[in-house]
């Protein structure tokens, strides 16, 4: 295999498995103050994977089980007409909506959002609900990874595939913004620049969104959780962002710090390391992530089995 593609793999993988360790790392602190996860976990927060409830450690949530269906249905149906691959990933959400393996606290908008796509003999019901929530940014990344370096392309995909579930431009942007987020950090761009050319990308989608991105680069100095009293809690598309944003911008090169920083936080603790962990994996490669973490997570060898036929899709 040629070094820029052994390079370029080791990429795809970490964003897969970076992507998925962020979740789990989050997992057992979702709905946890930042308060209580310190009182639980000492002083500097949850910094290693540990067991939620029946859960092992290492086990992600529907974060991860959506983005491996949106990854299904770009395998399947990716290089198909564009309503054919929309039918397919409806399909998958569908799917992933009924498994007995979804009991992993699901959102409530995604779970609604797949009943009218079930009951839908088009397979179109679009996201009517004006929600606003992170359930289009937590699982986008595989667009990004599909479609490197075809910016329209992925801004295309990632709005119609975030409509089937929710209605608000700002999560519309959210979806946009994880996918090419993931693409640039394949390319090794710098923070500012991908901070620099989301703000221009997501504006004409959504003005909210764009003006919470605005705030992040006034807080990079700040400690997480004074950040986090400005950028918020991560259950609305722009917060997620924002924050996972933040988080990795203030230590790009280090992917530990990075989804330890997303996951310490008043809120949707496993959605903000999950987008943290995916634009970290992809700029850092599957070597920037601890190894202990890499065995530990769940399904570690399905991860990488979709990380290599994502990149095989394109390249």
């Amino acid at each position: 295999m040629p070094r820029l593609e052994e390079s370029l793999l080791a990429k795809y993988e970490g964003a897969m498995l970076g992507l998925a360790i962020g979740d789990a790392l989050g997992f057992p602190v979702e709905f946890l103050s930042l308060k209580s996860i310190r009182s639980r976990f000492g002083s500097e927060g949850i910094t290693d994977l540990h067991p939620f409830a029946r859960y092992p450690a290492g086990t992600f949530t529907d974060d991860t089980q959506m983005s491996l269906a949106l990854a299904r249905a770009i395998l399947k149906k990716g290089n198909a007409a564009e309503h054919e691959f929309l039918t397919e990933v409806a399909r998958e959400f569908v799917t992933w909506s009924r498994s007995p393996e979804n009991t992993r606290a699901p959102g409530n908008t995604c779970m609604a959002a797949c009943s009218e796509l079930a009951a839908d003999c088009s397979w179109r019901a679009p996201g009517n609900n004006n929600s606003k929530g992170c359930g289009t940014a937590m699982r986008s990344a595989p667009i990004g990874l599909a479609w490197h370096g075809d910016d329209d392309r992925i801004i295309r995909l990632a709005s119609r595939t975030s409509e089937l579930t929710h209605g608000h431009p700002c999560a519309t942007a959210g979806s946009v913004a994880m996918a090419l987020l993931t693409s640039w950090a394949l390319d090794g761009m710098e923070p500012r620049d991908m901070y620099d050319r989301l703000v221009v990308a997501t504006a004409p989608i959504s003005r909210t969104f764009a003006a919470k991105l605005r705030q992040v680069p006034n807080v990079l100095d700040d400690a997480p959780a004074s950040a986090y009293e400005e950028l918020g809690d991560a259950w609305i598309a722009e917060e997620a962002v924002a924050c996972a944003l933040y988080a990795f911008w203030r230590t790009p090169s280090d992917y530990r710090q990075t989804v330890i920083a997303a996951a310490n936080m008043d809120g949707d603790s496993d959605s903000a390391a999950c987008i943290a962990g995916a634009i970290s994996g992809a700029y850092n490669g599957i070597t920037a992530i601890p190894e202990a973490w890499t065995q530990a997570v769940e399904d570690s060898t399905g991860l990488l089995t979709v990380a290599h036929a994502l990149l095989g899709f394109r390249h």
